[in-house]
């Protein structure tokens, strides 16, 4: 289909399965300071199982392309949001450091191929529609990790316990997978010519590597706050678990705010502008969050940050999208593995270093990457991002 749209049906399916991933992420991020409680877990032992969750969802990336192969990356999206809304029930009965490694790792084996396959199926539709679509999955995204962190904060704020509390939102993600299932087909990947075959064994071009490199470093940034921001509030300021899951949603909100202005944005600014002033402005926030030492200074900072960092993830996948369309899609393929990488293990860096260390000074060196990605996107041709 070579047309300005695509099916709606598929458009729903694909919205539902990025709903149900950031439902996860969010009931996930939000519950990280009493799973730290209940099973005794220091901040050494809470980056040993982001980690494990690290570990896991890499894995699930390396292998999925086959599966999405064979059955597609639509119904892989599916049973894989199925498979992770089990793997958050589970978590929230967790009390022993060795079931959250074994937990933490399955989940994240569901979620790395949950993520390859939506993002898959999204860019395709994409290039199906012939305009942009990619950031309206990724606002779905956002809204549920908004929805399952402001959930999280409510009924914990009620007393609610956390193995109640993430039954409720597993739950809830395992219906939207199986209703979300019973609309898929089974369509097997666009089959790649021999050109793109060849283009595809290339090294990446310097261009790809920078590109993947500023996407490590923002996703290393949003990971350290997803996890470690609600523990920061808790552990360094001094506020109740629900108050730190609070703080979380108010990022997660500011982000899905910002991702559906983001177009309108990029029109008024250009995507050059635009990536320079919020990467210099999520640095900025990040600063002011760790110099506040109240909750309220804490949360504007976290708000500013969200608001800020919501466009510079599709900014840079954008421009090596244009890149990939050279090259098969191997240039954005690239850039997103190197991105999550930084997601996807930063968070539990982060949580060695603080053991080590301190939970400020290793978020404090997030800052130091940031304020280097703020300073090199001064030199950045319009070109890379346009």
């Amino acid at each position: 289909m070579a047309g300005t749209d695509f099916p709606q049906r598929e458009r729903i399916t694909l919205l539902a399965c990025f709903l149900a991933g950031g439902l996860g992420i969010g009931s996930w991020g939000a519950n990280l300071p009493a799973l730290g409680r209940r099973a005794g877990l220091d901040e050494g032992a809470l980056g040993l199982v982001l980690l494990s969750f690290a570990a896991g969802a890499i894995l699930a990336m390396t292998k999925a392309p086959p599966v999405i192969a064979r059955i597609g990356a639509e119904r892989l999206s599916v049973i894989a949001a199925g498979l992770f809304g089990l793997g958050i029930i589970g978590i929230g009965w967790v009390t022993q450091m060795a079931a959250a490694v074994i937990l933490a790792s399955l989940a994240g084996l569901v979620f790395g191929a949950l993520d390859v396959a939506m993002n898959s199926q999204a860019s395709y539709l994409e290039r199906r529609a012939r305009r942009p679509v990619m950031s309206s999955f990724h606002a779905m995204f956002s809204a549920g990790t908004l929805i399952g962190a402001l959930t999280y904060a409510a009924l914990a704020h009620r007393g609610v316990g956390n193995g109640s509390i993430l039954s409720l939102s597993g739950s809830v993600i395992v219906v939207i997978a199986v209703a979300a299932f019973t609309r898929t087909t089974v369509a097997v990947a666009e089959p790649a010519n021999d050109a793109t075959t060849a283009r595809s064994r290339a090294r990446p071009g310097i261009a790809v590597l920078v590109l993947g490199t500023l996407a490590f470093v923002i996703f290393l940034a949003e990971g350290a706050i997803m996890d470690w921001a609600a523990v920061y509030l808790v552990r360094v300021i001094g506020t109740s678990e629900s108050i730190g899951a609070a703080g979380y949603a108010i990022f997660a909100g500011m982000m899905l705010l910002g991702r559906l202005l983001g177009d309108r944005a990029n029109r008024a600014l250009g995507p050059s502008r635009l990536f320079r002033i919020s990467v210099a402005a999520v640095a900025l926030s990040m600063a002011a969050f760790l110099l506040s030492g109240s909750v309220y200074l804490a949360f504007a900072a976290l708000a500013c940050s969200g608001l800020a960092m919501a466009n510079v993830i599709p900014l840079i996948f954008s421009a090596a999208g244009m890149l990939g369309a050279r090259d098969g899609g191997r240039s954005l393929s690239r850039v997103i593995s190197m991105g999550y990488a930084g997601i996807l293990l930063g968070p539990a860096l982060i949580g060695f270093l603080a053991q080590a260390v301190s939970l400020t000074a290793s978020l404090s060196l997030v800052l130091v990457g940031l304020a280097a990605v703020a300073f090199f996107g001064r030199h950045f041709k319009e070109g890379i991002l346009s």
